[in-house]
């Protein structure tokens, strides 16, 4: 009784901490004072909840636009060479190259309100590499 206890208290910490690690992780974490737990599955099968745990929603929000153009040939590699630099530069938050006909663009982020968003646009500003930077309201992800 104390092991589906332990079990089910384990599960229920993982699930409300919003760890990105599966209920097999945790259960295999060896704690001191704790027991073992010894679960054999396919590889497989750890690639699968892994996907599982990174599930997002699509909520109103804005996202910081360093990028727009609409020469559809060259506004696909500029935005592309855009957004790889934000990649390497600011890792902190996704990159997403937006094809809206006949614009494309390089959106950096998902903020929930648009405080937020400007003071990343204020930051990046700062750099002087942008030649346009702007705050856009649009769809965002948030994982749940």
């Amino acid at each position: 009784m104390k092991r589906i206890l332990l079990l089910l208290s384990i599960m229920f910490c993982a699930l409300n901490a919003g760890a990105q690690s599966t209920i097999v992780q945790e259960l295999r974490r060896a704690e001191q004072g704790m027991g073992t737990v010894s679960i054999q599955q396919p590889a497989k099968l750890d690639s699968l909840m892994g996907k599982m745990a990174l599930k997002t929603t699509q909520v109103e929000g804005y996202r910081v636009m360093v990028y727009s153009g609409n020469n559809s040939r060259s506004a696909r590699e500029e935005a592309n060479t855009w957004a790889q630099y934000m990649r390497e530069h600011f890792p902190g938050a996704e990159v997403y190259v937006v094809f809206e006909s006949p614009i494309r663009s390089c959106q950096y982020g998902d903020y929930r309100t648009r405080e937020e968003a400007e003071a990343v646009m204020y930051k990046l500003k700062a750099t002087k590499k942008f030649k346009e930077i702007s705050v856009r309201k649009t769809l965002i992800n948030i994982p749940y």
